[in-house]
């Protein structure tokens, strides 16, 4: 990226301003604030750097809500050492500091930091660059491309440490292992704070946690990045596959299944082999190479191509809850978020190009339906367009660009255009969804692609009898049902929608002499459809309810003589409201509904 310089307008605003393309950056935009905070990765360093003068700087980039910086430091940072940094941070950010683009040969770059192996290693990568910049500020110079701001006092910046974790050097497991400090900017106090209190908010939804405390799953080392999903776990696991499944049907998907062990001789046609190889597991078997698959959508083609299709089949729709295996470093895994086996709410249209709008403008409202069940209601939209590594026409692009922007304008939602982030075999529409603490998740995608049908020798028979390649639509929902599952429990702090959580209903006694009389109205409750307990334990009903209340039950009912004597109901929601029923068929329309 080019040098940046900073001006006012009329209005004594700040604007950033990259002078290679005249493209303005507002003061304060999510650009700016990106650009400050590499600004801060490198007043980080200097500050890590003049407490611990031996420590070897590496990288510091910029990432969502913050930065970090990697280090190469003999003992680990404590928290006094935090503390001491965050102070030598505030003391640099009181003096200011300009930063100063430097440009140098590369044999110059190579000789200024001939002590530090890393940024030698980062130079010698550079292929044919026959110059390289430099960022210097008072006490530090960094290998930097920019951009920067021309200095801190165009702005306050309130910074924050945030973590101190493990990372290895270019994220290669034999690499050596560099301390990550991470780090939080933002332009207000009131800001930091928020993102802060956020944070701690975060930790208490921890998917992790909740799962266990909600008995869903399992995360073991004895199969590191696969999940086992406990009973209560798996039905909710099911309860989104029915609904979601309940969605397409009304649009006419043909459900299907495909293997998980495929032979790479469709890896290689499909040019996965090539580009992805390395992220497959493999086996062989019978003097062959197979691979456990790591996306459906070759598979489907497969199924396309078993049978005779004529335009009067188009479009087809497949769909698929598609267990995928990639292979994750360990360091890279984090529970649900980042797994090794997944399954992904698949599907693949294939149409002709004239039915491009009307299929995505389909998909779309299936994908927002779904996602306000859920209870997201904030979702963002960017449309991805032509890389410049890129395969079929530019008419093509274009046609299929110009569709996805008419769905989302035709629908009423605002977009942004990420150029030249599309795939190589067609344009996007990404899907980001909010959640409650104000995080984004990107989730859904629609895919337009040129390339694959045809690669895999896909036809169907047009109106004049002869062969044509399809068009094919990828397009997944809520994306890797896994990932899915840990959004919504921490959106919901465990509290999830009552058509998806595992036990919607506590049954609790009074006493021991009501215990039988709850198991049978249990059961008659199961055999409604309300998935329900009984807690038949010892304690007190106080602490009946406030157990129910802690694994997130959302509703429990009390059983005693009165209940028994008087054949009503009295329901009680996790708030403590009270709700009356007068028989257990009209308790069961309430859940049922």
């Amino acid at each position: 990226m080019s040098e940046i310089i900073a001006y006012k307008d009329q209005n004594n605003e700040y604007f950033d301003f990259e002078i290679e393309n005249s493209k303005p950056v507002r003061a304060k935009s999510d650009d700016a604030l990106n650009i400050m905070r590499h600004d801060m990765a490198h007043i980080l360093a200097e500050a890590v750097i003049s407490i611990f003068p031996d420590a070897k700087p590496t990288i510091g980039p910029f990432i969502k809500n913050g930065f970090y910086y990697d280090f190469d430091m003999d003992s680990a940072l404590s928290d006094d050492d935090i503390n001491k940094i965050e102070e030598k941070i505030k003391e640099i950010l009181n003096e200011g500091r300009e930063f100063n683009k430097k440009v140098v040969s590369k044999d110059e770059a190579l000789n200024f930091f001939k002590d530090n192996k890393y940024k030698l290693e980062l130079i010698n990568n550079l292929d044919n660059a026959a110059e390289i910049t430099l960022y210097e500020q008072k006490n530090f110079t960094d290998l930097c491309k920019g951009p920067h701001h021309k200095s801190t006092k165009e702005y306050e910046a309130h910074v924050k440490i945030t973590n101190v974790s493990g990372a290895y050097w270019r994220g290669i497991s034999t690499n050596k292992m560099l301390q990550r400090v991470y780090a939080t900017a933002w332009y207000s106090e009131k800001e930091l704070n928020k993102y802060l209190k956020n944070l701690e908010e975060a930790k208490e939804r921890n998917h992790r946690r909740l799962g266990t405390d909600m008995g869903l799953f399992l995360l073991t080392d004895l199969s590191a990045g696969n999940v086992f999903w406990k009973d209560k776990g798996l039905t909710l696991y099911q309860n989104i596959e029915k609904y979601i499944r309940a969605e397409q049907r009304k649009l006419n998907y043909y459900e299907v299944k495909t293997p998980e062990l495929v032979s790479n001789e469709l890896w290689i046609k499909s040019g996965h082999w090539d580009n992805f190889k390395e992220n497959m597991f493999t086996s062989e078997t019978d003097n062959k190479t197979f691979a456990l698959k790591p996306m459906n959508c070759p598979c489907h083609i497969v199924l396309f191509n078993s049978q005779l299709i004529t335009y009067k089949d188009l479009p087809l729709r497949y769909s698929e809850f598609g267990k995928c295996h990639r292979y994750e470093p360990s360091g890279a895994l984090n529970g649900l978020f980042r797994v090794r086996g997944f399954t992904q709410d698949d599907a693949h249209i294939f149409c002709t190009a004239e039915q491009i709008y009307d299929v995505c403008n389909e998909t779309t409202q299936l994908i927002e339906r779904v996602y306000k069940k859920f209870g997201f209601e904030k979702i963002k939209y960017n449309i991805s367009t032509r890389p410049e590594k890129s395969i079929g026409s530019q008419e093509n692009w274009e046609n299929a660009e110009n569709q996805l922007k008419k769905v989302l304008s035709d629908n009423g939602k605002d977009f942004n255009i990420l150029d030249g982030e599309g795939a190589f075999y067609g344009p996007k529409i990404e899907f980001t969804l909010e959640d409650s603490l104000g995080r984004e998740w990107q989730c859904g995608t629609i895919q337009i692609d040129f390339n694959l049908p045809d690669r895999l020798g896909a036809k169907y028979k047009d109106k004049d009898d002869k062969n044509q390649v399809p068009i094919m639509i990828h397009r997944a929902v809520v994306g890797s049902l896994e990932r899915f599952i840990a959004i919504i429990l921490e959106n919901t702090n465990g509290w999830l929608p009552l058509f998806i959580t595992p036990v919607q209903l506590a049954v609790l006694p009074v006493s021991e002499k009501f215990v039988d009389h709850c198991k049978k109205i249990n059961e008659e409750l199961k055999d409604l459809g309300v998935r329900s307990l009984v807690d038949d334990s010892d304690n007190k009903l106080g602490y009946k309810i406030r157990n129910s209340v802690s694994k997130k039950i959302p509703y429990s009912l009390v059983i005693g003589e009165k209940e028994i004597e008087s054949s009503s109901f009295t329901l009680r929601s996790k708030k403590g409201d009270n709700q009356s029923f007068n028989s257990l068929e009209e308790l069961t329309e309430f859940f049922n509904n």
